[in-house]
């Protein structure tokens, strides 16, 4: 009888904690308007991410705010991540979303980027690549089948690219014969120089081909080389090796596996630093539910985005790991890039 009381006081005490902790949060976001930054014009990836978002996320935080979207472009998410970090309210009102290759600007020693990234507090992304592989896929008209045709200088692949590290790591980490054709603003113009045969081949996540180029596979227009991004490979393509299987020594897996952290994050949703700790984890509570929300999932899926989410700790431990890599990984990875800053995706 007394284990039973003390249990039933245990549970009344947790229930009232927890009506004070509801009741504190809606009196604070009642009347609120939540703004979602974002690093990038209107239109674009992380924009529409945000938006679809916003207007779902709010029926899921106490006090039902309402939320804006507040387009903060420059410097491919940099301004973006600097306002979040050094000036935006820290009330837990403001949280938003930038280019995921910003993360490693301190690291190749960006004196643009005035933010430390483990600090911030990461609320989740919409997009990963658990359930997705960025591929390397080429026209299936051209000869190269294997990893060895890839190497082979007598048949170099004159690969697009629209800003992301992907083509420069592969070719130094796997001793791949490209011939990287830059300059492409965005996945829409370089698919189109694809689709005419302007270059070989370029990079691209698999379920975006999926949903925007159905064609492409059902009438046999690319082949697969090289999944990226994974650990192990998608179930959908098992004749198709990952970039981690392909290295030869420990130092070209340990650059290949750097470069593939920011992938994972894809499309990063983080809070300034600061923000009371209840109000963070009421954020990333919210954002949890919301990315399940079956409302939400429909109209992402009607605007065939990538919905993989992953919640805001596991973010928090890849922006860790990316920090925390090895001085030498990091300037073997700024060695192949040569001075130049991912910024696609």
């Amino acid at each position: 009888m007394k284990r039973m009381s003390l249990l039933r006081i245990l549970f009344i005490t947790a229930a009232g904690l927890l009506l004070n902790y509801s009741a504190g949060a809606q009196e604070f976001y009642a009347g609120k308007t939540i703004k979602i930054v974002v690093g990038s014009t209107p239109g674009g990836g992380y924009d529409s991410y945000a938006r679809l978002l916003a207007r779902h996320m709010n029926k899921y935080i106490p006090g039902q705010p309402t939320s804006v979207v507040v387009n903060v472009p420059g410097a491919e998410g940099i301004i973006a991540a600097n306002h979040l970090y050094n000036l935006a309210d820290k009330d837990g009102t403001v949280f938003g979303t930038f280019n995921r290759y910003v993360v490693l600007l301190g690291l190749l020693g960006s004196k643009q980027a005035r933010f430390d990234p483990e600090k911030f507090g990461w609320v989740g992304t919409t997009a990963s690549y658990n359930d997705n592989a960025y591929l390397l896929v080429i026209r299936s008209a051209l000869p190269h089948r294997t990893i060895e045709d890839l190497r082979n200088h007598q048949m170099p692949v004159h690969l697009g690219n629209s800003g992301t590290d992907v083509p420069a790591i592969l070719r130094e980490a796997l001793g791949l014969n490209f011939k990287v054709v830059a300059g492409y603003k965005g996945s829409d113009d370089l698919e189109i120089a694809f689709e005419r045969g302007e270059v070989d081949a370029h990079t691209s996540g698999w379920t975006s081909i999926q949903s925007r180029h159905a064609d492409w596979i059902k009438n046999g227009f690319i082949r697969p080389m090289i999944q990226f991004g994974r650990r192990d490979r998608l179930p959908a393509l098992p004749d198709v090796p990952t970039a981690r299987e392909l290295t030869t020594n420990p130092e070209d897996r340990a650059l290949i596996e750097f470069a593939e952290l920011p992938l994972l994050i894809a499309r990063p949703f983080a809070a300034p630093p600061g923000v009371p700790k209840d109000r963070l984890e009421m954020l990333r509570a919210a954002f949890s539910k919301v990315v399940s929300d079956p409302q939400y999932l429909a109209e992402g899926n009607k605007q065939r985005l990538e919905l993989t989410p992953m919640d805001g700790e596991t973010v928090s431990q890849l922006v860790q790991a990316i920090t925390n890599a090895p001085p030498s990984v990091v300037e073997r990875y700024k060695k192949a890039l040569d001075g130049k800053v991912p910024s696609g995706g």
